[in-house]
Formats: structure tokens, sequence, C-alpha cells
């Protein structure tokens, strides 16, 4: 008996797992027919869920142009800020152009008193910086460049004015011996003037952020040396002179011999850089000709008049050198911040033309989604399809279709709750351990 009473349990505990099962089943059947029902039409009726997938992108229309358009605008912001440093710097040379004038018009003032002191006692032969030479066989050339671009034409109208001044030389039958400041005219050496009879003294300066005193008088020794050994009878530097922010002039000027009448550039002035509503602006003033110091006749020099000149004109030299930089260095800042400015402005404009096009495209792209279900409700409507319901009559609105509706859902045309999907509920129960 104890044999027979178990078999008996585990053919019962198998029949109610076995329909454990297939209520699970059948539930899960019921779930999924449900998870997708019939939608329901506007006013009656019932329409099958679209299988057309949705075309419409999320987002950029063309991600090349987006791509592009944020490009430019921090291309944008790069060159502002790069004008920005352009005309903190020229403030920084109007501060070293301030600060070296002093030093500038009181040298220039003792040598004036100096020379008008030993006037007529045969000065220019005791002094080689001074001394003019009867006819000038060999000129050395100082050409005064940028070490980077992206400040416009600056140094390509340089460099033009100095092809045009050594090939006027090459006519006169004058080889001149080239000192460069800057990496730019060094590289024109090997393009611009590449065609033009030139000797390279193989002296070379980097143009220097920071213009100080050292820099210049490191200069000045080398176009002093030049001078005085005798390899040329005279020296010109070639230099962009500064107007104001937006104009600039290559200038050739003549270093050495200096005149003993005359030290003073007549054209001399110093700038102030400015901002008004805004706007940075620079202000020039003509700077006066230092007066001549007045040295008493009974003036007892230590020295020899002319050693004493003689150690002064190198600094001299040096300061008119350090103002040049200055200059140079003003004229570059200046081109640097008015190409700066009109890459920002093609920056923003650029960026305004691809804003509309992108645009244009996104609204091109919508409509063409619309005109598309259009067109695919037309074909609907021609092939006679009553899925959707009514179409709203000559008179019909939203009011008259609510009324209609509510009536409708009154009058139980339209179920309360969906109905459950058809199917066979009364499937037999299949045992698949079952031979």
């Amino acid at each position: 008996m104890a044999f027979e009473a178990a078999p008996r349990r585990r053919t019962g505990s198998l029949a109610s797992g076995l329909a454990l099962g297939a209520g699970l089943l059948l539930a899960a059947t019921t779930l999924c027919g449900r998870s997708q029902p019939e939608a329901q039409g506007f006013v009656g009726g019932s329409r099958l869920p679209s299988e057309r997938p949705l075309k419409v992108q999320m987002g950029g229309v063309d991600k090349l142009v987006s791509d592009r358009i944020k490009s430019v605008e921090k291309t944008g912001k790069l060159t502002d800020a790069m004008r920005l440093v352009a005309a903190a710097k020229v403030r920084r040379a109007q501060d070293g152009v301030a600060k070296s004038r002093p030093f500038s018009d009181e040298l220039s003032g003792m040598i004036k008193g100096l020379v008008k002191k030993l006037k007529g006692s045969g000065l220019e032969a005791e002094l080689p910086m001074l001394r003019v030479p009867d006819k000038v066989t060999n000129v050395g050339l100082v050409l005064v460049t940028a070490n980077r671009g992206l400040c416009g034409a600056y140094n390509t109208f340089i460099m033009k004015m100095a092809k045009r001044r050594i090939e006027a030389l090459n006519a006169q039958g004058i080889v001149p011996k080239l000192i460069i400041v800057g990496k730019k005219a060094l590289a024109g050496l090997k393009t611009r003037l590449a065609d033009v009879e030139k000797n390279y003294t193989e002296t070379f300066f980097g143009m220097p952020d920071s213009i100080n005193a050292a820099k210049s008088s490191e200069i000045g020794d080398a176009i002093r040396n030049l001078f005085l050994s005798g390899e040329v009878d005279k020296v010109e530097i070639l230099y962009a002179k500064f107007y104001n922010l937006i104009k600039n002039e290559p200038t050739i000027r003549t270093l050495l011999p200096l005149s003993p009448t005359g030290f003073d550039d007549p054209n001399d002035e110093t700038f102030r850089m400015t901002s008004e509503d805004g706007r940075l602006k620079v202000e020039k003033e003509k700077v006066p000709a230092a007066k001549a110091r007045n040295i008493e006749s009974d003036v007892i020099f230590d020295q020899p008049p002319e050693v004493i000149l003689n150690s002064m004109l190198p600094l001299y030299l040096n300061s008119q050198l350090l103002s040049i930089l200055f200059d140079a260095q003003a004229s570059e800042l200046s081109s640097r911040m008015t190409a700066m400015k009109a890459a920002t402005d093609n920056a923003k404009e650029l960026k305004k033309k691809l804003t509309m096009i992108y645009n244009k495209k996104r609204q091109a792209g919508i409509t063409a989604e619309i005109s598309e279900i259009c067109a695919g409700a037309m074909a609907l409507d021609e092939k006679g399809d009553k899925t959707s319901g009514p179409a709203l009559g000559i008179f019909d609105n939203s009011d008259t279709v609510g009324a209609d509706f509510m009536k409708e859902l009154e009058d139980g045309s339209i179920p309360d709750t969906p109905e459950d999907p058809s199917g066979p509920d009364d499937r037999p129960v299949i045992d698949p351990y079952a031979n």
C-alpha cells in the first residue's frame, strides 16, 4: 500500500505544474495581443497603426554645416582675442616710447651743445661716426620686419620697398650689404629678394617681443662695427613708420654717418593710444627738436671734447634704434589688429550665411515631410479608405465634431474599454510529457 500512494502524489503534482504552465502561457499570449491595440478613429471607426518609420531628423539637418558653423565661431573668438592682445602690446610700445624719450632728448641736447661749442674745429675729421665720404661706393641696409605673420600686408610692403631700393642701388653699381631683423625678412631673401644682387652679412636678429635698451644696443653694435670697419660708407634702415592704427608706411632712413648739425628727425612725433565711445584711436603729437645745451666758455673738460663725443655718439645711435624698433613694433601690432578685426568680421558674416543655409535646409526637410504626409493622406482619400472615419463636412468645426463625438459616446457606439483580442481562448492544453 505504501508503494502505491507515492506514484499518485507524483502524478498529481505533475498535473498541477502543467496546468500552471498553461495558465502562464495563456496570460502571456493575452498581454502580447493587447500590447498593440487598434487605434481608434477621431469619430468612430478604427485604423491600423502606421508602420512607416519616422524620418524627421532629431537635431541638425546637416551635420557638416553645423560643424562648420561651430568652427567659424571658434575661429572668430580666436581672432578677436588676438586683436585684443595686439592692442595691449601697442600700449606697451607706447609706454616704451614715452619712457625712452627723456634720455634721448637730453643726450641729443648735450651732443648739440658740444658740436656748437667746437664748431669749425675740424670735428668731422676726428669722429668717424660723423665723417661723410666724398663718394658712396658701399651701402649697408638694415631690414626690420616681424617674426610672425597674421598682420596683413605689413611684411610684404617692407620687402617690396627693400626690393625697389636694392634695384636702385644695383643700377648705380652698388651691391648692398644686408643686416636682417625679423624672421620674415630672412625668409624673404630666398623668395622676393632672390632675383636682386645683394650681400647678406649673416647678421641676423630676431624681432623682440619686449623691446629694451640691451636689444637695441646689440643691433647698434653690429651696425657701428660694419660702418667703422670701412666695409660700408653709409648705413640705411628700412622699417614701417607708424602713423595710426590703420596706416603705416615703409620708410628708409639714414643711420650712419650722423650729421653734426642736425640729429633730429624732422618728422619725429610720439603717439598715444586712447579709446573713445568704445573704439580705439591714436593721438599723435609733434615732438619739438631738442635744444642745444648751453655750455659756458669757462668749462674745463676732463677729457678732450672729441673723446666725450666719441663715447656719446654710440649712445645716441642706440637711442635712435630703440625709437625705430618701438615704431616698427607699433606698426606690426596695429597691422595685426586691423587684420584680426577684419578676420573677426568675416567670421561673423560667414557664420550668418551658414546659419541661413542651415535653416533653409532644415525648413526644406520639414516641408518635404509635410508634403509626404499630405500626399499619403490624399492617396488614401482617392482609394476610398474609410478606416479613419468620415470626412468633415463643409460646416463642421471643433464645436460640432465635439458634440457629435459626445453623442456617439452616450449612444454606446464606442465601447468604454478596448475589446479583447480575438482568438481561441478554449485551446486544449497539451501535455508535453504525453507520449
